[in-house]
């Protein structure tokens, strides 16, 4: 089986799709803070420093390709100025800048993991 858009999308374990990857509740004083290990499977969720280095290519990649067509669609399509263009994709990026963060380290370890059903 291949990976889970759901399980990615909602931070679950990618060998058991049950645990959480992140600790609860949310804090915007560590928005990374990680689970140890899954309290289900015991998977290490960052078995090696530095383990997440690639999420973060991941992370600029996937930002990339959401906000550069948002961004011409606004300049182009509506019209606005490269200046409000630029205020309204910042606002956005800031809002969605965690879900984006968070997304990359999951989709990292859910490609580094494979499935195993019970």
């Amino acid at each position: 089986m291949g990976i889970s858009l759901k399980a990615m999308w909602n931070y679950k374990c990618p060998r058991c799709r049950q645990g959480d990857l992140f600790v609860k509740p949310f804090t915007l004083s560590k928005p990374l803070a990680m689970n140890h290990s899954c309290h289900h499977c015991n998977l290490l969720f960052e078995p090696e420093p530095g383990y997440y280095y690639g999420a973060m290519f991941l992370s600029y990649i996937v930002f990339s390709l959401i906000m550069l067509p948002f961004a011409l669609l606004l300049n182009f399509y509506f019209k606005l100025s490269v200046d409000m263009t630029m205020l309204i994709v910042i606002l956005v990026s800031a809002v969605g800048f965690f879900r984006i963060l968070r997304g990359a380290r999951s989709l990292w370890i859910h490609i580094m993991v494979r499935y195993k059903a019970e």
